[in-house]
């Protein structure tokens, strides 16, 4: 993951960050803008209605990461999206242009653009490489069938049922800057295929997912992988979201398969304090280093207390063990423990000019300290090798 030269890179984001502008100023449509109608239009009311619906959001996060080890090369171990040490960087600028869909008979659609020096390196999926720093991670249509409830079909390539951390965006981000070792190495990103989402109750819905496999938009051999989730509000203040995924992920190989298992539950304990855990287990077939069955799982516990409407605290422990070395290179067992203290404050860019109103939103200023230990010598050190490495990162998020 080399850099870019200096030069490409100040081109590359002033076009992105001309591009984020434009998404903000009133000619694109959104809901919160008022558009100015023809004064003749042949437009049938429906269609004008459906228009209105389209939004346009985005996101930008930025980040500077230093490793107390100094790794030769500067590269933080076992880490997604902050794996660069002592660099700046922009991780990732967004865009989403979509419709969303709630009601049966609706029909619409979500396309999430992502550029950056970290994310699209990561989550681009195998078949749809577009370019190093760019990727589009979602692309799909969405229809609600308009049976009982409303089945909502999704056909396309969409985010990951997987996990308590996402990717991140303008519709939701971690509490915590770095992602844990679960998210990195444990579950896919994406999957390109069908899902099929209903709402059995107000407290039950369920999934249904056929795909390419994960991280995959074209197929990766003859076979196809088959996922599914039910999520319980099983009270006020409780969640439990069960996921699961099976099928062949090895290219041109239809008979080794892999199968993960997932739960995620949350609970708001107080007002000012929600707590979270997620645990996994998964194995592969012939996946190990060896060639005997890989087995993965892992643990982690959440929790976020609000000290003020602006200031808050995040807390994530975990471990990861990756027996036969399939996800991380090593058999080994890792632990991680990273606190995370955030500061929202208002982004009213329409003070400057009342054009951007439309940009008005959100600014997060982050801090995260992390510690990561593994029972072998994987973390680098300067040239050598050590058993942990601690990191302190600084992260400015804006979505609108």
């Amino acid at each position: 993951m080399n850099s870019l030269s200096q030069q490409h890179k100040l081109g590359f984001w002033q076009v992105i960050l001309m591009g984020m502008m434009l998404a903000s100023s009133p000619f694109v449509p959104a809901q919160s803008a008022t558009l100015a109608e023809p004064a003749a239009s042949t437009d049938p009311p429906e269609a004008k209605s459906w228009l209105r619906g389209v939004t346009t959001d985005g996101y930008l996060s930025l980040s500077y990461t230093y490793n107390t080890n100094d790794p030769i090369p500067p590269i933080n171990q076992f880490r997604v999206f902050d794996f660069n040490d002592d660099e700046p960087q922009l991780d990732v600028a967004q865009i989403v242009v979509q419709h969303p869909v709630s009601e049966p008979g609706q029909f619409g659609f979500r396309v999430n653009l992502i550029a950056g020096s970290a994310v699209p390196q990561v989550v681009a999926s195998r078949g749809m490489h577009i370019a190093r720093d760019f990727d589009i991670p979602e692309f799909y249509l969405s229809y609600v069938i308009p049976i009982k409830k409303g089945f909502r079909l999704d056909l396309g390539k969409f985010a990951t049922h997987f996990g308590y951390e996402v990717i991140g965006g303008y519709d939701g981000y971690n509490d915590n800057f770095s992602r844990g070792f679960i998210f990195g190495y444990g579950i896919p990103f994406t999957h390109t295929g069908l899902k099929l989402t209903y709402p059995f109750s107000s407290r039950i819905s369920g999934a249904l997912l056929v795909t390419n496999g994960c991280d995959a938009v074209t197929r990766l051999n003859g076979g196809l992988s088959y996922g599914g989730q039910v999520a319980v509000v099983t009270s006020n203040a409780t969640t439990l979201t069960f996921n699961f995924m099976h099928g062949p992920e090895k290219p041109h190989n239809d008979y080794d398969q892999r199968s993960l298992y997932e739960i995620v539950g949350t609970w708001k304990v107080l007002p000012r304090l929600s707590v979270a855990v997620d645990g996994l287990y998964a194995d592969e077939d012939h996946a190990a280093a060896n060639r005997s069955d890989a087995i993965w799982k892992g643990l982690a516990g959440y929790s976020k207390y609000n000290l003020t409407k602006a200031f808050s605290l995040a807390f994530r422990g975990e471990v990861f063990a990756d027996i036969g070395g399939s996800r991380t290179g090593t058999s080994q067992t890792l632990l991680g423990f990273t606190l995370t203290p955030e500061y929202d404050l208002p982004a009213k860019l329409s003070r400057i000019r009342h054009e951007f109103k439309r940009a008005d939103g959100k600014f997060a200023l982050r801090a995260d300290f992390r510690r990561d230990c593994s029972d072998q010598n994987t973390f680098r050190k300067g040239t050598g090798f050590t058993g942990h490495q601690f990191t302190v990162a600084a992260n400015v998020v804006y979505l609108f």
